[in-house]
């Protein structure tokens, strides 16, 4: 299992970074383990909106198919997520206001039966680089 949140302060108002976060047609230009979507993407998000996507962490790819659990515009989005081999990933986008600013917190967590031991702890130590190069990217967008 590998589990992470890592949060990082943007120059972007809320409203703007919940924008920018939303925007899943953006996912491949910030978020570093999207390697593509594998359906049209929809006009409008909802709880209960199906998508497919390629994750790759450390070379690994594996097709996932996601639910959007959760929407509560300007804060979060859930999507949760399984794979090939049992693979399960949960995906967490959470703006909060910080003066003029925003907070941008990203939780990713993976698990399944490949993720164990040497595998395990090597998708972790790798998912965290991935994640922080995420909210770097994210931040240094331009609009």
């Amino acid at each position: 299992m590998a589990k992470l949140k890592v949060s990082e302060v943007v120059s972007l108002s809320p409203q703007a970074a919940w924008e920018r976060a939303a925007d899943l047609s953006r996912f491949d230009e910030w978020l570093q383990i999207h390697d593509g979507w594998r359906c049209e993407l929809p006009t409008e998000l909802h709880e209960g909106l199906q998508l497919t996507s390629v994750v790759s962490v450390k070379g690994m790819r594996n097709r996932i198919d996601w639910t959007m659990t959760e929407y509560a515009p300007i804060d979060h989005i859930k999507l949760k997520g399984h794979g090939k081999g049992g693979t399960k990933v949960d995906l967490v986008l959470s703006i909060a206001p910080k003066g003029d600013h925003a907070t941008f917190t990203l939780e990713v967590d993976f698990s399944g039966p490949m993720l164990f031991g040497l595998v395990g702890s090597g998708v972790a130590r790798a998912l965290k680089g991935d994640v922080q190069r995420s909210l770097e990217a994210f931040s240094a967008l331009s609009d």
